[in-house]
């Protein structure tokens, strides 16, 4: 499968840090849709893949030009500044969702190997927080039916990778064969030693 873009459509994957965008942007990357990133983020023990991030992306707020050579990529996009996105572009949009709990956890132990100090909220109340950054990404979301969205689990990804690579290769109406469904669902299962937990439906919205 080669990896080719023929459409002016930013694929921009999104949710919480921690919830496996940057191994979305690896199955975006293996299925053929190449990665909008600048490579400032080194891979370390926290993502040995890498983080598959750009700086620029942080400057949505004050400024969207960049998103011009995004076009035909897949950009990661922190949910916190999806609303920035701004109307005049194509976008399909990649959610992963993760258990809040697990997300804590991972945010906790890549401070902890970063030498940071992590939240000084009780769990709790980190949980409502991210809850509430989550209601509004979804806010954002509903009010633009049209963009097609597909949301994938991190959980269920790695708990049925076949089946998790099939719905990412039919959401990216891509021409493929069984083989690719089969290589993604591969870079899948070199996941589960993490041992996830919890459980995440997958749903797609196509147009």
């Amino acid at each position: 499968m080669e990896a080719t873009c023929i459409i002016a459509m930013i694929t921009v994957v999104t949710g919480l840090p921690r919830s496996g965008t940057s191994l979305a942007m690896q199955l975006l990357e293996a299925a053929g849709i190449l990665p909008f990133t600048d490579g400032q983020r080194l891979a370390d023990a926290s993502n040995p893949q890498g983080y598959y991030e750009a700086e620029i992306v942080k400057t949505l707020p004050q400024d969207s030009a960049w998103l011009e050579e995004a076009e035909g990529r897949a950009v990661k996009v922190i949910h916190l500044l999806l609303p920035q996105l701004p109307d005049n572009r194509e976008y399909r949009v990649l959610v992963m969702g993760r258990d809040l709990r697990a997300v804590i956890n991972s945010q906790q132990l890549m401070l902890e190997r970063l030498g940071r100090a992590g939240a000084a909220l009780p769990e709790a109340r980190l949980r409502g927080v991210m809850q509430a950054q989550l209601a509004q990404m979804e806010a954002w979301l509903a009010a633009r039916p049209l963009v097609p969205l597909l949301r994938l689990g991190f959980e269920a990804c790695l708990a049925d990778p076949l089946n998790s690579a099939g719905k990412l290769l039919r959401w990216l109406e891509l021409p493929h064969q069984p083989l690719d469904r089969q290589r993604l669902a591969r870079l899948l299962k070199q996941r589960s030693p993490l041992n996830p937990s919890g459980d995440c439906d997958e749903v797609e919205r196509q147009t």
